[in-house]
């Protein structure tokens, strides 16, 4: 009786473990580069009027993301670190080397199938330069 209280104790405990270890994973970095690069790209094109100019992230390798949970399923991120990321007009680079960004974010993503959608991006001061 002992030895079947243990195995259906453990077969009760494993399940749990991984229920709470495996949980659903949040926005990547992959994710947060797309978010940058959607929100930057919106911001140059409305200030240079350009319908084709947009950024892009070279080097993400000082990305920092810090997620959390949201009761409906979103996660809310701050997006901080560096990134080196240069504009481009009509597939042409607007300075001749990537330059580096400041981030500091706040987005938040929202599940969509496998992945995540940004939905929101605020910018509370990134720097670049």
């Amino acid at each position: 009786m002992r030895t079947q209280k243990k195995v259906w104790m453990s077969g009760c405990f494993i399940p749990l473990l991984l229920a709470a270890c495996g949980g659903d994973p949040g926005p990547s970095k992959e994710d947060a580069v797309m978010a940058v690069e959607r929100y930057f790209t919106e911001q140059g094109q409305q200030a240079t009027l350009q319908r084709s100019w947009r950024l892009e992230v070279k080097d993400a390798a000082g990305l920092e993301l810090d997620c959390e949970k949201m009761p409906n399923g979103d996660q809310e991120c701050r997006v901080t670190g560096a990134v080196e990321a240069q504009g481009v007009i009509g597939g042409q680079p607007t300075t001749p080397e990537p330059k580096e960004m400041r981030l500091n974010l706040r987005t938040r993503f929202r599940p969509a199938g496998e992945g995540w959608q940004v939905s929101e991006v605020t910018d509370e001061g990134t720097a670049a330069g």
